[in-house]
């Protein structure tokens, strides 16, 4: 057997170790050491030699040597290790840390030996984070966040006071469970599937919102940021969040986006067009406000210049109003102008706008109504009103203008036999008398206009009158004009008396030849229909609703501008050369249609022919 080494061999064995080694004996005095001892505190092998060991470590660890020493003597056999702090040679203080063994049996070497290396490095290191993890563990226990950490597997590993408090759990309870224990039972599958993906991917970092559920079942929604954790080789090892308690947010979110639909719904179903303009686009149109303009939804939104849509005489007062919109006191301003459909048809509106300002941008929300109907009214009302005025001024000058012309006929005729002696005083007062002839003629039309005339009604066919009438027509509009019957084989009967039914039918007639210099076709229909309340024809005329004749006359003439229809029926409003008419044979139809109960409307365009539309009420039970 080799023989155990003495304090030579073990000196030269240990001479060139990295660490500094030190003998002490049993009265704590160093009885040698090797060179490393200059780099660890800074004193040669012959400087250290004779001291005691409780001259180089601080007070304040010298009762950890001494246990230490406790320990070596109590346990020969077994090492010992101890960190110390020691004073350095230039006055600083090390941290030391070392092994020691009780080798004071061994004849040969009979002292303790210690290995030791300077760990200061290392201690201040370990300092700092001791402070670095209080600090964070401070913040962690104060956050007003829930801050957890869960291992690969999901179970937690951390969490922070928040997370106890906003669940009701203590920490015994929570720590070794998965986090999914915590959330929704619904909402577990997506949010597993939710991070497996993300970290398949390679996502770092990732935000979603869970309904988690906390002790007593309440449901508590979490605002959740997690990023994952990989230890040096890479590996997946877990993951850790920060969450807010959002559930007040998400109740609000909630209630907003529910009453959002619900007034959403009551826009889009709204019979009222809504418009939201921004930049001079349109950035919303319910379907009413698209229906109003007769585009799409999307071509509306699609514009590049929403104004486009107005009529170009309306453009520059209502771009002036909106522009000036919200730059003075007034917020809100009511515009009626008129739009132009897709189809190039005019569209009457009210509109009414105000402003708002959010983010820097500037919007217009507008409501409008289509009043096209209610204007088209107003004029059929103004155009009655003034219809009844001029018929009852007619009728009144026709009554009395018939009582002159009866005392100038009375008395031209009582002058005739008188001067039948006298040719030529004869021939004058039969002047007289076919003046006043031709006179009463033009009261009897006022009064028919005014109607004020004497009706005999019967119950009549039309398609008898027409037939009659037609064949006198064919003789007056000549041989360039040709007349062609579309007559239902039976309509109703109407109540009305015959002679005026003729003169109805035979102005339109005429009117029809003196629009056709050139030639072309007169069409005479019948038809029975039943009016509806509400449509054009029975809002202009006030009628009830109920089955009707209708008699038209249409003809491929000239046609008349819309300033002529309006004032077509007017009593003296003639478009005709001067001695070619007297304006008064369509006022004339006019009062007999109206004394009748029935209405006349025309259709017409410049170049396109005009229709003469006659609704007379049909003979029922009842009416017989």
């Amino acid at each position: 057997m080799n023989e155990a080494p003495g304090v030579e061999q073990l000196a030269a064995l240990i001479n060139f170790s990295v660490d500094a080694v030190v003998l002490v004996d049993i009265g704590g005095i160093i009885r040698w050491a090797n060179p490393a001892t200059i780099g660890v505190l800074g004193y040669a092998p012959d400087d250290l030699i004779g001291l005691r060991v409780r001259d180089i470590v601080e007070p304040q660890d010298h009762a950890a040597w001494q246990e230490l020493v406790r320990q070596l003597f109590d346990h020969p056999d077994a090492p010992q290790t101890g960190a110390f702090r020691c004073r350095h040679r230039d006055g600083t203080v090390r941290w030391t840390e070392g092994v020691a063994r009780n080798l004071l049996s061994e004849p040969k070497v009979g002292a303790i030996v210690v290995h030791y290396r300077d760990v200061t490095e290392r201690k201040a290191t370990e300092a700092a984070l001791r402070v670095t993890e209080d600090r964070y563990s401070d913040l962690f226990a104060a956050a007003a966040d829930i801050i957890f950490e869960a291992d690969a597997e999901g179970y937690f590993r951390f969490v922070n006071p928040e997370t106890l408090r906003v669940f009701g759990y203590s920490s015994d309870e929570v720590i070794g469970r998965r986090f999914t224990e915590f959330i929704r039972a619904d909402y577990r599958p997506a949010i597993l599937q939710h991070y497996y993906k993300q970290t398949n991917q390679g996502v770092l970092t990732s935000s979603v919102e869970v309904p988690g559920v906390t002790r007593s079942g309440q449901e508590v929604w979490l605002g959740q940021n997690a990023w994952v954790v990989f230890d040096s080789k890479g590996q997946y090892t877990g993951m850790q969040a920060v969450a807010r308690d959002i559930t007040e947010r998400h109740r609000a979110e909630g209630s907003l986006r529910a009453a959002e639909a619900k007034y959403r719904g009551l826009v889009e179903q709204s019979l009222v067009g809504v418009y939201i303009f921004q930049n001079d686009r349109i950035v919303y149109v319910n379907p009413k406000g698209a229906d109003i303009l007769g585009y799409p939804e999307q071509e509306l939104l699609d514009l590049p210049w929403a104004y486009g849509l107005l009529h170009e005489q309306d453009r520059p007062l209502v771009i002036d109003r909106l522009t000036r919109l919200g730059g003075s006191d007034r917020s809100n301003v009511q515009l009626t102008l008129r739009g132009v459909r897709k189809d190039g048809a005019l569209v009457q509106a009210e509109a009414f706008c105000s402003v708002t300002q959010g983010g820097g941008q500037r919007a217009i929300p507008a409501t409008a109504i289509d009043i096209s109907d209610r204007v088209k009214l107003d004029d059929q009302l103004r155009q009655a009103q003034k219809m009844e005025a001029v018929g009852r001024l007619a009728g009144g000058i026709a009554h009395d203008f018939n009582n002159l012309l009866t005392a100038i006929r009375g008395n031209a005729e009582l002058m005739s036999p008188r001067v039948k002696k006298d040719p030529a005083m004869a021939a004058e007062v039969d002047e007289i008398l076919h003046a006043a002839d031709r006179a009463a003629s033009l009261t009897r039309q006022l009064l028919a206009f005014s109607r004020k005339q004497v009706l005999q009604p019967i119950a009549l066919d039309i398609n008898e009158i027409v037939s009659s009438v037609s064949r006198m027509a064919r003789r007056l509009i000549g041989t360039g004009v040709q007349l062609r019957q579309e007559l239902l084989p039976t309509v109703a009967q109407v109540l009305a008396d015959p002679a005026q039914i003729e003169q109805v039918l035979l102005n339109p007639i005429v009117n029809a030849r003196d629009a056709m210099p050139g030639g072309g076709m007169i069409t005479v229909q019948t038809a029975n229909v039943c009016l509806e309340a509400g449509s054009p024809e029975m809002s202009q005329a006030g009628l009830a609703p109920g089955p009707f004749l209708l008699l038209a006359v249409s003809d491929d003439g000239i046609g008349m501008d819309q300033a002529t229809q309006a004032r077509i029926f007017e009593p003296c409003f003639t478009t005709k050369e001067t001695g070619r008419g007297t304006g008064l044979g369509l006022a004339t139809v006019y009062g007999i249609i109206r004394q009748i109960g029935g209405v006349i409307s025309v259709v017409s365009e410049r170049g396109r022919g005009a229709s003469f539309r006659v609704y007379l009420p049909a003979v029922t039970g009842e009416s017989s």
